[in-house]
């Protein structure tokens, strides 16, 4: 076992004494036995609220065996195993593709101020599984059951579609959120902007848990996914996921109904898009808090579905699809599972267009109505899955302005237990410190939190607030000492945990977008930028982050 070091710092001592204190008031059983399996001696990247208990497990670069954990975890899905085991499989969001794909003007200030270059991470989209001990939290063994050479670009959340869903055995679905032309052997990229030879990303790739297959369904769409989720409930096999468009507003919804599993694997199915049933009411500027409208799922043409993202968009616009305007995670109601809950991440620029009649992108720095973000709730017909009865406005985050620390800025991932929605936040510009250009000053920003929404009585609160102080001033409010501004990391990839580990426990992933490591193992590049042993890579960059416990009593 080994850790990588963390640079620019390492966590405070005050944060890490706090920590440890919540824990023993608050520690699950099994952590009072002594341990066995591997702990992070890295402090936690997330603090929680008052009575929430925070556990960190393991930080990016640190080892077991001969497993490294790689950066940029996000979607994490949990299956049980015998013998006081359990398995999490864990997304990792990474890229040789440079994102954004602009050349930079400097480099950390400190050892590079010539930088030109573009970023991109070491690897391709990685799929870890974790094996954890269930009575001490400990990590026994980790591998990647998808690694970076079979070129998948920037896996996001994740979906473990069992037989509660309806499926024979159990398909893990990750996603590729991306939208670059690729190769899908040899090296990745640079690659031809055109199919063939090369392949516009944005697939869904089916993981079967027990033989190690796995495959790109393209009937399920190219769009930029987030994620994949099946919904149980209904004789066929129904998927929902959102269009994560990096050119917001322009996210559509869709469904991939199959017979069963053999026929999703075959990729047999069909892909629907959905549709308001109110012409007037097809995009997330017409829609009011308390209004509703109904709905159905139409049918996309196969050339279309299997096809690159370009025509999807347009065969959707052409056919007056109901247009969102990011949609991030989707999760069901665990009490009444045709109730879904969609996040929607806003966008500041989105603004009424003149001649499409619906929501267009302004320029930047335009402030326009939808900052922040709204939590949708979608009711698909009980007996139909291709009609909705009802999309309204759970919470409406925009209706809080801007520069306001009391509403979420950008949910993202979503988990869901019987009475609670849990909300991560992944903050954008405009709600960070340092603002960028253009945007309302906002100095009361603060980190990425994750929010509870009870279900039972609307109330909403925060639980717990991602802690970047491992980041020399990650925190500071002067933007010529702060490496990430408040709110540049965020948490991610939420999964309830309380099926193995007892009421209130979730996973939870910190992804720490401006804290790198280093490992000593980097390829040795030529050119500004590229760094010895021992500093991180400023042009194959290995982001921080930690994968956490956290309980959260009452949800």
């Amino acid at each position: 076992m080994s850790s990588a070091p963390l640079r620019h710092g390492a966590p405070r001592l005050a944060t890490a004494v706090a920590t440890l204190a919540l824990l023993a008031i608050s520690a699950p059983a099994w952590a009072a036995g002594p341990p066995a399996g591997f702990h992070t001696g890295q402090g936690a990247m997330l603090a929680g609220s008052s009575g929430v208990s925070v556990t960190p497990l393991i930080t990016v670069g640190e080892s077991v065996g001969g497993y490294r954990f790689e950066s940029i975890p996000d979607g994490i899905a949990l299956r049980p195993r015998t013998g006081g085991r359990l398995d999490l499989y864990v997304n990792h969001e990474t890229s040789t593709v440079p994102f954004p794909f602009v050349p930079y003007a400097a480099g950390p200030p400190e050892r590079f101020p010539t930088i030109s270059n573009s970023q991109n991470d070491f690897d391709n989209a990685q799929l870890s599984r974790l094996t954890l001990n269930r009575s001490t939290g400990g990590i026994l063994a980790g591998a990647l059951v998808i690694n970076s050479s079979e070129n998948f670009q920037r896996f996001c959340s994740n979906f473990l579609a069992t037989g509660a869903q309806g499926f024979d055995r159990p398909i893990l679905f990750t996603n590729e959120e991306a939208t670059d032309f690729v190769n899908r052997t040899g090296q990745a990229w640079p690659a031809p902007t055109s199919e063939p030879p090369a392949e516009q990303a944005g697939v869904v790739v089916a993981y079967d848990i027990g033989t190690g297959a796995r495959k790109a369904i393209y009937g399920m769409g190219r769009h930029n996914h987030e994620n994949s989720v099946a919904i149980p409930g209904y004789n066929d096999l129904v998927v929902l996921s959102g269009d994560d468009t990096f050119s917001a507003p322009a996210s559509q919804l869709y469904s991939y109904i199959a017979d069963d599993t053999d026929d999703l694997w075959a990729d047999r199915g069909r892909l629907w898009a959905f549709v308001s049933d109110d012409p007037a009411t097809n995009d997330y500027g017409d829609l009011t808090s308390g209004e509703s409208v109904s709905g159905r799922f139409i049918r996309v043409p196969r050339d279309i579905a299997r096809g690159p993202q370009g025509p999807l968009e347009t065969w959707s616009n052409a056919n007056n699809v109901f247009q969102f305007i990011r949609l991030e995670d989707i999760a069901y109601d665990r009490g009444h599972p045709n109730v879904v809950y969609l996040a929607d991440t806003g966008e500041p620029r989105a603004i009424p267009d003149a001649t499409t009649g619906r929501l267009g992108r302004g320029a930047s720095g335009t402030n326009g109505a939808f900052m922040n973000g709204r939590i949708f709730k979608l009711v698909l017909d009980s007996a139909n899955p291709r009609r909705v009865s009802s999309l309204s406005i759970l919470i409406d985050g925009d209706a809080g302005g801007y520069a306001n620390a009391g509403v979420f800025h950008q949910p993202d991932n979503l988990e869901t237990t019987g009475r609670s929605l849990l909300i991560t936040e992944d903050p954008g510009g405009h709600n960070q410190f340092p603002t960028s250009t253009g945007y309302p000053t906002f100095t009361d920003a603060t980190n990425a939190r994750i929010w509870r929404y009870d279900l039972r009585t609307g109330a909403l609160s925060v639980v717990a607030t991602v802690d970047q102080s491992a980041d020399e001033g990650g925190t500071d409010v002067d933007p010529s000492t702060t490496a990430g501004g408040r709110g540049a990391w965020e948490a991610s990839g939420i999964v309830d945990a309380s099926s193995v580990l007892g009421r209130g426990w979730f996973f939870v992933n910190v992804q720490a977008h401006s804290l790198f490591v280093d490992i000593g193992d980097g390829p040795d590049v030529s050119g500004p930028g590229n760094a010895p042993d021992g500093v991180p890579d400023w042009l194959n960059k290995r982001e921080g982050g930690q994968l956490l416990l956290i309980r959260i009593p009452g949800a």
